[in-house]
């Protein structure tokens, strides 16, 4: 039965390598059109921008008084982010203003 798993967990492990090289291997070959290098270049924002939206919708932490903690921490972070233009200072203030939120309304 270990035997079984062990088993498993490596075939898992070679089929997730192989799936992340192969592709990049394959694309390196190529030399891809300036426009989709750029449309390339879009797709973290999207996935970020997607993961962040998913956990504003499903799950938000709300107030008493049904006030989104969550949204306003993201305010603050999308405003720090267009001001300062640093990944940095943008997830520092949405993680700053997400716990202090939550401990001025006391959750």
């Amino acid at each position: 039965m270990e035997r079984n798993i062990l088993l498993t967990i490596a075939i898992a492990a070679l089929v997730t390598a192989l799936m992340r090289t192969v592709p990049i291997l394959l694309l390196s070959r190529f030399r891809l059109a300036p426009v989709v290098q750029q449309w390339l270049g879009f797709i973290p924002a999207a996935i970020m921008a997607a993961i962040i939206a998913a956990e504003l919708i499903e799950k938000p932490a709300m107030t008493s008084n049904g006030i989104s903690i969550s949204l306003l921490a993201a305010a603050i972070a999308a405003i720090t982010g267009i001001i300062t233009r640093g990944l940095f200072a943008t997830v520092i203030a949405g993680m700053v203003a997400y716990s202090g939120l939550r401990y001025f309304f006391g959750l």
